[in-house]
């Protein structure tokens, strides 16, 4: 297996994961037929998430399978809510994201010298 890095492409990213995903089932010496039938998914399918093309849910089913499912928060670990950032937002929750540099395009755009 080799690490992953952000000099990968997306496509060998995801090619990795599945290589790794087929590894983690070869250790537990489960089939792809069992794997779908834990799953409740067909073979194939199983198939091409191993190959890197399945469904991001596919995914997770075969992790809890595997009980490889503790690994989602090494992969995405839960961002705890900076407290001064709620302070300062009076105690509301962010629930959308903006760009940092608003005031500065709107200026930007009215300000044509020809």
């Amino acid at each position: 297996m080799s690490e992953i890095k952000n000099s990968m492409s997306d496509e060998s990213i995801v090619n990795e994961l599945g290589h790794r995903l087929r590894q983690a089932r070869l250790e537990r010496n489960i089939t792809q037929q069992q794997m779908a039938e834990e799953i409740g998914i067909s073979r194939s399918r199983y198939l091409r998430l191993e190959e890197g093309n399945g469904k991001l849910e596919t995914l997770v089913a075969a992790l809890r399978v595997l009980g490889k499912l503790p690994s989602l928060d090494a992969f995405l670990p839960d961002e705890p809510y900076s407290p001064m950032e709620a302070l300062k937002n009076a105690g509301q929750v962010r629930q959308r994201a903006r760009p940092y540099n608003t005031d500065q395009q709107s200026t930007d755009q009215g300000d044509l010298d020809w």
